[in-house]
């Protein structure tokens, strides 16, 4: 009796043990097989790949194609057979408009005359601000880089006809700075001391486009040599062959493609014609002489530059004025371009000059 209480008892115990043991086993062999294919299942890359999220800060990459944004429908543009008002509602098209064309903003006279003496005072130590600003010059055109082409008249002031009209001009060549400098000292000699017997007009700078580049250079910003572009009689003959054959094509005495092809020669040569003077006197460097073309008779010497004629060229404004018009011209070459004369030597040569120009033009 009590062996098979026992039995009753035991039967289903051993049945709980056997289901509890068979229970663990499962689990120590899911636990086994997890590993065995996650090893690293805590690894952030691993858990993007196994729950296929993006991360935050998303780049596209060759292997994930960045979405494309959806493509604007094209309007057409209007033609002929399809004009504007057949476009859909809503839209509409700009068609091209001609401008006008841009006004040339044109300076007061004083404004471009400021420049001048701004960029003069700058490029040459001799000459100040205050010094260019009192001649007073009087703006009459432009040069290519629009820069003024000025000049001052100083009419005789002894209430009786004057016995000449003298016509002065500086820096025909660039880079020949003491030839712009000892005219605005004479200059500055008439205001201080006003002619009683000529009217003068003087043009400090005839090329101030060649002088006042950063390098200044003897022709203009064309690269003209001026003094070989006055329209001469031989010029069309003999100006082209000269530069090629005798100067071997040299820039710096290029005549230009055709005679008062530059605006400064043209402006030089209309001043010639509307003043009308009886003299001409030109100042270059350095040869340190005075050169002379035309009738009546040449100076001696002005101060200590020393007559020696250098002769003409094809376009050259001795040959022009001298030869072809029949006028004096005094060109005095002095001794350097880049260093001023003494003031004792330009007083003299200015006090020389006027005495030959009474000789030559008193009745």
């Amino acid at each position: 009796m009590a062996l098979i209480s026992a039995n009753k008892y035991t039967l289903p115990l051993f049945f709980v043990l056997l289901c509890c043991l068979s229970a663990c086993n499962t689990t120590t062999q899911s636990k086994q097989k997890l590993q065995t294919v996650a090893p690293h299942a805590t690894d952030s890359t691993n858990d993007v790949a196994t729950t296929n999220k993006k991360p935050v800060d998303y780049k596209p990459t060759a292997t994930t194609p960045k979405p494309q944004e959806p493509q604007k429908p094209q309007t057409p543009m209007p033609t002929a057979a399809n004009p504007a008002s057949k476009l859909p509602a809503g839209h509409s098209v700009e068609l091209p408009v001609k401008l006008p064309a841009k006004k040339l903003i044109v300076k007061p006279a004083n404004q471009v005359i400021t420049r001048l003496c701004s960029e003069l005072s700058a490029k040459l130590s001799s000459v100040s601000m205050a010094e260019c600003s009192a001649l007073q010059l009087t703006h009459s055109a432009f040069t290519i880089q629009h820069r003024s082409l000025a000049y001052k008249d100083y009419p005789a002031n002894s209430g009786q006809p004057s016995i000449g009209k003298i016509l002065v001009i500086g820096g025909i060549h660039g880079d020949e700075f003491s030839s712009v400098s000892v005219i605005v000292k004479w200059m500055k000699i008439l205001n201080q001391q006003p002619s009683n017997l000529f009217d003068w007009r003087f043009i400090p700078s005839a090329n101030p486009d060649g002088l006042l580049q950063i390098k200044s250079q003897r022709q203009n910003y064309n690269g003209v040599d001026l003094n070989r572009n006055f329209p001469t009689a031989d010029w069309q003959n003999h100006a082209l062959n000269h530069w090629q054959n005798v100067t071997h094509r040299n820039p710096r005495r290029r005549p230009g493609p055709r005679p008062a092809s530059e605006p400064e020669t043209k402006w030089l040569v209309d001043q010639i014609n509307t003043f009308a003077p009886e003299v001409i006197i030109t100042l270059h460097a350095p040869y340190h002489l005075v050169d002379y073309d035309g009738p009546p008779s040449a100076p001696d010497n002005l101060g200590g530059l020393y007559l020696r004629r250098l002769g003409v060229f094809p376009g050259s404004l001795g040959n022009y004025a001298g030869n072809d018009l029949n006028k004096p011209v005094v060109t005095l070459e002095l001794k350097s371009a880049g260093i001023m004369p003494l003031k004792q030597e330009i007083d003299q040569m200015w006090y020389d000059l006027v005495i030959w120009l009474q000789t030559q033009l008193s009745p």
